[in-house]
């Protein structure tokens, strides 16, 4: 799944993450007192050593020894890997090889490769595999230079995984660090990273509050700042115009916020906006058991509207047009709001938003913040319906909430 957030805070909703099995590699055998002799190993343990090497080396900060393990031409795509992941503050690194087949001058083998950045993404065991590490799957060719095998040659496995490439598989990354949040960009956006970052900050401090509320407080913040080249590749890419903004769930724990940076650089209302509600995202979908929320597009887009226009209510934003224009259009029996197909007009996504804001706003007025996170975190982390949600957080049916905001609505803007 992946949230957008466009000039009118579209969002994109992406299936499925490759969880694929490991192959597990026996180790060579011991010595005994029977068989003193050693058994060499393979080339493919050789391989798989050479691996392991690598991914301690990475987690301990040592690039020539990280280095090591490729062949020359592949070094500097490696070396970028390497500061890339380090500035991300990776924590877990694992090689999952399959079985290995022979290639020119060595071996090739299809692998996954399990990473955790920061201690939020990977907090504990993980039990189904949604709440395991994200992995990225990859074609290792390796050679053997020097008496070890190294890796010759990389391509990308042949997962149909969307949210392929990561932005830190290829090439190199500029990182700055706040208090609160970490923003990444390609090298050719660095200039922005000083003007986003007080503005992430203080978002960031916005989205902790109701962090709080949900039980969903997050360490740090990773915000990628795109270039038009990355925004069409990252995670990949995003085609249409109008987006400005993902909120990229790479398991239960980790979501990546991309935003697109050409759009938003002269636009500082909006990249305030932008930045609370999918930081938004982070803090609502954060712990979910499932990867896909599109029939709760209302509640979760809703949710991050009330935060990303906040303190300001729904009936004052710039939406308020395009929502008076579709009250005016269609009579509502709910407060549900029907999702725009694909080829409405981009005022109807609007009201869309619009109407998802105001229905939060309106169970907020009505029951306060600390029901309605708890309304939201029983239907988005939780997958309660409508109404078993209502009566734990609020006492009543969803039928009596749903026609309350109904009349409430109407009246904040007609």
């Amino acid at each position: 799944m992946r949230r957008a957030v466009s000039l009118w805070l579209a969002f994109v909703v992406v299936g499925g993450l490759l969880l694929a099995g490991a192959v597990v590699v026996s180790r060579p055998a011991a010595k005994t007192a029977v068989a003193a002799r050693s058994v060499a190993a393979t080339p493919y343990e050789q391989a798989v050593q050479t691996l392991r090497a690598q991914s301690e080396a990475l987690l301990s900060g040592d690039e020539p020894k990280f280095l090591a393990a490729v062949d020359g031409p592949l070094k500097k795509r490696y070396r970028a890997m390497f500061r890339s992941l380090r500035g991300l503050e990776v924590t877990r690194f694992d090689y999952l090889p399959g079985v290995g087949q022979p290639a020119k001058n060595g071996l090739s083998f299809r692998t996954e490769i399990a990473y955790c950045l920061g201690f939020d993404m990977c907090p504990g065991k993980a039990g189904s595999r949604w709440q395991q590490p994200p992995r990225i799957e990859q074609r290792l060719t390796m050679r053997a230079v020097g008496g070890r095998y190294v890796i010759s040659a990389v391509a990308p496995g042949p997962s149909d995984d969307p949210r392929r490439p990561a932005p830190w598989e290829n090439g190199e990354l500029v990182v700055l660090r706040g208090e609160r949040v970490t923003l990444i960009a390609a090298p050719e956006q660095r200039r922005h990273l000083a003007q986003v970052l007080p503005v992430a900050e203080k978002a960031a401090t916005v989205d902790d509050r109701f962090a709080a509320l949900i039980g969903t407080s997050q360490s740090r913040y990773r915000i990628y700042l795109a270039g038009e080249a990355q925004w069409r590749s990252w995670y990949g890419g995003q085609e249409d115009d109008w987006a400005i903004g993902l909120a990229v769930p790479l398991n239960m724990h980790g979501i990546d916020v991309v935003l697109r940076m050409k759009t938003l650089a002269d636009n500082p209302v909006m990249l305030r906006v932008a930045l609370q509600h999918e930081l938004g995202h982070v803090v609502t979908l954060s712990g979910a058991y499932r990867a896909d929320a599109a029939e709760d597009t209302w509640l979760s887009e809703g949710i991050a509207e009330y935060i990303g226009w906040s303190p300001m209510s729904a009936a004052d934003t710039l939406r308020r047009h395009s929502v008076r224009w579709a009250l005016r259009n269609e009579r509502a029996k709910s407060m549900i709001p029907s999702q725009p197909g694909p080829d409405a007009p981009s005022r109807a996504g609007d009201a869309f938003y619009g109407l998802s804001h105001l229905a939060a706003d309106c169970m907020a007025r009505k029951y306060g913040d600390q029901k309605l996170f708890a309304f939201v975190r029983l239907v988005l982390t939780l997958d309660n319906d409508y109404d078993q949600a209502a009566r734990d957080a609020y006492g009543v049916p969803f039928e009596i909430v749903d026609r309350a905001c109904v009349k409430w609505i109407r009246q904040q803007v007609l």
